[in-house]
């Protein structure tokens, strides 16, 4: 943080120092923050360099600092919070996942996905440390998306949580898929018929999942 640390920057007003935390000394971490789950260490000591440089080097902070990243009109200052913006910044890269967007998503299809569903994919220590926060993530990314069925061409009918935000594998086991008869790479369309559910009345699980849905 030598920008902070820097003769120019401690002879601002406090209006200056906050628009200078605001405009570029917030923001020189995004890149890591879209990349790494940044060590809570590592976040504590962002929080500290900015706080001690928005107050003064000798001057005792006046307001909790998660007070200050608050929006304005909620009593803050508009900070933008490290830990917030990077979980964000990392939930931006499980929708490139999802939404195939990026030659790194095409790469993790490729690699890592390969044959499976991204949400069934199972946490073990044989992936890199960057790719388990990604997947740590999953439960927060069920909460945050909604699904439009539209055609149903473009997920899983049974791993996409498109079913009241959970998928219908882990709601109802591997044996609705057997019964259905679908098989695992089915698609939602696959139980579309003129615009409306016609799942295989084969089973309890399946009579009951067309009910909920």
């Amino acid at each position: 943080m030598a920008r902070a640390n820097s003769l120019v920057s401690k002879a601002l007003s406090f209006v200056g120092r906050l628009q200078l935390i605001k405009a570029t000394l917030a923001s020189m971490q995004v890149y890591w923050c879209s990349m790494f789950h940044l060590p809570i260490s590592n976040v504590n000591e962002c929080f500290r360099v900015l706080r001690k440089f928005l107050w003064g080097s000798h001057v005792r902070g006046k307001v909790k600092w998660s007070s200050l990243c608050k929006p304005l009109k909620e009593g803050g200052l508009g900070i933008k919070d490290l830990k917030t913006r990077n979980k964000a910044l990392l939930l931006k890269q499980v929708w490139n996942v999802l939404t195939d967007q990026s030659f790194w998503a095409r790469w993790c299809h490729a690699y890592l996905i390969k044959q499976s569903n991204f949400w069934s994919i199972p946490l073990h220590g044989l992936h890199s440390w960057s790719w388990r926060q990604i997947l740590l993530l999953i439960p927060l990314a069920k909460e945050n998306l909604v699904y439009r069925y539209g055609r149903g061409d473009k997920f899983s009918l049974w791993f996409d949580p498109w079913m009241h935000g959970e998928t219908v594998h882990v709601l109802y086991g591997h044996r609705v898929i057997y019964d259905a008869g679908l098989g695992k790479l089915a698609l939602v369309k696959e139980v579309i018929c003129e615009g409306r559910w016609c799942w295989p009345p084969n089973s309890r699980d399946l009579l009951e999942v067309q009910q909920r849905v």
